[in-house]
């Protein structure tokens, strides 16, 4: 399925990014306007300001780790043809992408194997693999 592996890399990092922008796009403007709108109805409540920057960022935590359950593509990775696979040849799933993507979190030192076109722990563990389709 993989025709290039440095094709594929480049593929993945730019799925990634666009997951990343997207979802940060999608969260910090309700997330601007939230906070705006607490701050001239309540004053300078900066706790009330803080909690909603809290929680987006928590969204956007959970969203980076479930980004690849539905079918095994993320928005990034559908735009750009690519899939995670397990060994059987179906999409990740929900669990499998939750281990998978909470190794990335933890460790962000996992894009530098990306980056060399080797698998990342994180699809070891959760024994996926990132195909062209």
């Amino acid at each position: 399925m993989t025709s290039d592996s440095s094709q594929t890399t480049l593929l993945r990092v730019a799925a990634f990014l666009v997951d990343a922008v997207s979802m940060s796009i999608v969260l910090v403007l309700p997330s601007a306007v939230i906070s705006y709108s607490l701050a001239v109805w309540m004053g300078d409540s900066s706790k009330a300001i803080s909690l909603v920057w809290f929680v987006a960022l928590g969204v956007l935590a959970i969203a980076m780790l479930i980004r690849d359950g539905y079918r095994g593509r993320s928005i990034g990775k559908q735009l750009f043809g690519l899939r995670v696979i397990t060994p059987s040849g179906e999409g990740c799933g929900w669990v499998r992408s939750v281990v998978r993507n909470a190794l990335l979190v933890l460790f962000p030192i996992e894009m530098l194997l990306v980056l060399r076109g080797k698998a990342r722990i994180g699809d070891r563990v959760a024994r996926t693999t990132v195909t062209e389709e």
